[in-house]
């Protein structure tokens, strides 16, 4: 299998399994509460933050292996 076909098949499997986390995660009945690291708060707002960040960077990777160009 070349490079294209293999880092597209594993980037695909990437961006599956971050639908279900990013889905798992809004679906979280703790959702709404505030964890507190030192001073910090990480509450909903910034949760959701990082499930778009998550979902925008495995969505990044997929577009990413169609611009690979192919090695056998």
């Amino acid at each position: 299998m070349n490079t294209r076909k293999t880092l597209r098949f594993v980037s695909l499997a990437m961006l599956i399994a971050a639908i279900v986390f990013v889905f798992c995660g809004l679906s979280n009945p703790a959702w709404g509460q505030v964890i507190y690291i030192g001073p910090f708060e990480f509450g909903p707002d910034l949760w959701r933050v990082s499930y778009g960040i998550y979902a925008i960077a495995m969505a990044a990777l997929f577009g990413a292996s169609f611009f690979v160009k192919g090695k056998k």
